[in-house]
């Protein structure tokens, strides 16, 4: 009997053990209507990875738990990809956190709080104005007018500003870097956000143009913050756009050149430079632009994560490309006659989906017939135009093709467009390329733009084929 509960306590232990390291969130939503509450992990590069969720009860009330692999920084909210209705709290296995989200911000419940989110939430008080023309700015009317002076104020009082000490020394450590990344967070943010009035360069406070990117890219610690790498490059871009760097312009058209091969001594940080150089990564459209980035950006990927993300980006494309699809689209040309895609069986097909009403449309028409005229030679590539103008427009289109000269086979889709384009082919916006291989499969359903520097490389491939 003694060699059994011998045998029994270490399970209990154990198991004990376990459940003392599960954390518990509960508390109450009171803002707005939402059917669901979650708690997010910081994983690379700062993006918000989902580990625990609740349905909301009738009055408001959520429960989850959760184990934390570590301590470190959460999220509370309702979504990954916006900033509202969220909020940061510091977790460590095993704690509890109880939480009422108001109309407007938050206010910590209970008693059983742990010291470090009660420091998190006397933060949160104090960025809260800011916070709330930055990231809560619908029907706020506030411009740079009313928040550069509020920012001003706020920095003003941060000399001020006591922190009150953890016994916890690594929450203390990093919670000085977190409210500098919060603070940059709120001052970004406002800039990058709809407003009736911006600022031009003159109007910025020091603080923008004091900005220290090189400062903030010794360390990786700014990915240790929600959504930390989209931060630390719109902070870079602001910074380029509030000096009097006469490249800013350039540096917006190619961000990742100007922050890893132009910008050289700006960021120091290896780690950093993998992540821009995996986030830029969406740039490419096609497998060959792929191959081509990583030739220019791949020596910056360095660790096992930033290389196995790097895969299964290439793996995404690899299989994309084998699930290719015969189409077939016809329409009318000028003339009145039907037009299909399966007359240029044979041919390599480049489609610009426009409109006569569309702005950027018309910005890529003279890349457009540059592009057109270098493979004019080629007779195994066509370049077609198909425009979604409304039908009633027709003459409109008619007449836009004749005074802009457009080349090609220029076809009009009308009100067609929709179930025929939009729908199939998940059209949101104009312009859109596409392209269609020899065998009239849909080789790339957003191919390239004829402004892009991969076009020609992708054009050339497909024509290989």
């Amino acid at each position: 009997m003694k060699k059994l509960l011998l045998m029994i306590l270490p399970a209990f232990i154990c198991a004990g053990s376990l459940f003392a390291q599960t954390s518990t969130v509960s508390g109450v939503w009171e803002r707005g209507k939402t059917k669901a509450v979650k708690m997010f992990k910081i994983v690379e590069g700062g993006n918000l990875s989902e580990v625990a969720t609740s349905a909301l009860g009738e009055d408001g009330s959520f429960r989850m738990t959760f184990t934390p692999e570590q301590e470190g920084y959460f999220v509370l909210g309702t979504s990954s990809s916006v900033f509202q209705n969220r909020y940061t709290f510091y977790m460590k296995p095993g704690d509890p956190l109880n939480v009422r989200i108001l109309p407007e911000s938050y206010e910590l419940i209970g008693k059983e709080n742990t010291a470090e989110n009660k420091e998190m939430a006397r933060w949160h008080d104090f960025i809260f104005p800011l916070e709330d023309k930055a990231v809560y700015f619908m029907g706020k009317h506030s411009t740079y007018v009313d928040f550069f002076p509020l920012l001003e104020e706020k920095l003003d009082k941060l000399g001020s500003y006591k922190v009150k000490k953890t016994k916890n020394k690594v929450f203390d450590t990093t919670f000085a870097d977190f409210r500098k990344y919060d603070l940059l967070f709120n001052a970004v943010q406002f800039i990058y956000t709809v407003r009736t009035a911006h600022p031009q360069k003159e109007d910025f406070i020091d603080y923008y143009r004091q900005i220290d990117i090189p400062a903030i890219a010794r360390t990786a610690g700014i990915l240790n913050y929600p959504n930390g790498l989209r931060l630390f490059v719109n902070a870079y871009m602001l910074k380029s756009m509030v000096s009097d760097s006469s490249s800013a312009g350039e540096k917006r058209k190619n961000p990742v050149s100007a922050m890893l091969k132009e910008d050289i001594g700006m960021i120091s940080n290896d780690t950093i430079k993998g992540e821009i150089a995996l986030m830029f990564s969406g740039m490419s459209k096609t497998q060959v632009g792929l191959e081509q980035y990583k030739k220019e950006y791949g020596s910056f990927l360095i660790t096992d994560s930033q290389k196995e993300r790097w895969q299964r980006i290439e793996d995404n494309f690899r299989e994309s490309m084998e699930k290719k699809e015969i189409i077939n689209l016809t329409f009318p040309n000028a003339e009145g006659n039907d037009i299909s895609l399966s007359d240029f069986r044979g041919k390599v097909v480049y489609i610009d989906i426009w409109a006569t009403w569309c702005g950027p449309c018309k910005k890529e028409m003279p890349a457009m017939k540059a592009l057109e005229a270098e493979y004019k030679d080629n007779k195994d590539i066509v370049f077609m135009g198909i425009s979604v103008d409304a039908s009633k427009n027709i003459q409109k289109w008619k007449d836009f093709v004749i005074k802009e000269q457009l080349p090609g086979v220029q076809l009009f889709a009308g009100d067609m467009a929709g179930p025929a384009l939009s729908k199939p082919y998940k059209i949101t916006g104009i312009p859109r390329f596409m392209l269609v291989g020899k065998d009239g499969s849909l080789l790339y359903m957003d191919a390239p733009r004829p402004s892009s520097s991969e076009i020609r490389a992708v054009l050339n491939d497909a024509l290989k084929k």
